[in-house]
């Protein structure tokens, strides 16, 4: 009989600190999925996170540690909450009726 051993997923707090917005530093940051000098898009803890600005740099990232810093003019961070299949299902079967 063996044993398997699971590692429990690590529950983090999700922060964000903004300073003159010029510099950001997020907690809870799972992985970037675009960047350009105007625009990053993130998936935190917390849901999707759009970054939008001017001249935006990430200075450290380390996803181990959910760990993001950035630097730039920031104008406005906006989150999204990822649609269920099940909405979306219904959705669809209003439209075909």
């Amino acid at each position: 009989m063996s044993l398997e051993y699971r590692e429990k997923p690590v529950k983090r707090e999700h922060t964000m600190v903004l300073t003159d917005r010029r510099q950001m530093v997020l907690e809870g940051v799972q992985h970037v999925d675009s960047f350009d000098d105007d625009t990053i898009a993130l998936a935190t803890d917390m849901g999707a996170l759009i970054i939008r600005g001017h001249n935006l740099r990430i200075n450290q990232l380390d996803l181990e540690a959910g760990h993001f810093s950035a630097e730039g003019d920031f104008d406005s961070m906006a989150y999204s909450h990822k649609k269920t299949s099940k909405n979306a299902q219904t959705t669809w079967k209003r439209i075909w009726r």
